[in-house]
Parts: structure tokens; C-alpha cells; sequence
């Protein structure tokens, strides 16, 4: 499997510290191996993370009308280890499912 430029920088971004983020619409505890869905800013050369969805609140697309460079992105959350050694939860196996520009 071959995966796209997009797919590829959203694969491996940090969406929380320690084992455990939460859905910012319900709340939800989201831990690794969980299905999420999440909201990008595109500035230059920075890509941050703005929102997590779980899968019960995930949209499937932006909303009409959005004018900010982002990209909506499907992916399953993993642990790792950040560079100070820190655990931390991270997008695997992303894909870009919309995007505006």
C-alpha cells in the first residue's frame, strides 16, 4: 500500500499527551486502537491539530463553508513515546477525507 502525500504528514502527528485524549464534542475517553477523526490547520509548514473526534461524534466532511486552509483526517490513535520521553497518543494510518484550501 502506497500512501499519498496528504496521508502521510497527517500519519504520525501528536493528538494527546499520555495514554488517554478526549473527544472535544462529548468527552468521551478516547485510548489507543480507537477510531478518530480529526481537524487540522494548514499553515506553511505547521500542521496542528485544532479538533478530535471520536467515532461517535466524527462528520465525515468539513463543514459547508469552511474558508481556513484544513484537512479533515480519518485515522486510528496509537501510543508512542514523544522526544523527552513522554508517553503520547498519535494518528496512525491516516487519510485525508476532505480538505478547503
Amino acid at each position: 500500500m502506497r500512501l499519498g502525500l496528504e496521508d502521510a504528514l497527517v500519519s504520525g502527528i501528536p493528538v494527546g499527551v499520555g495514554q488517554i485524549c478526549h473527544c472535544d464534542v462529548c468527552g468521551a475517553n478516547l485510548r489507543p486502537n480507537d477510531r478518530v477523526e480529526v481537524l487540522v490547520l494548514i499553515d506553511g509548514t505547521e500542521i496542528d491539530v485544532v479538533t478530535t473526534r471520536g467515532e461517535c461524534c466524527a462528520r465525515g466532511s468539513l463543514e459547508e463553508g469552511t474558508q481556513r486552509p484544513c484537512w479533515l483526517a480519518r485515522g486510528t490513535l496509537a501510543a508512542s513515546i514523544g522526544p523527552g520521553g513522554h508517553s503520547r497518543l498519535i494518528l496512525a494510518g491516516a487519510s485525508v477525507i476532505d480538505r478547503a484550501e
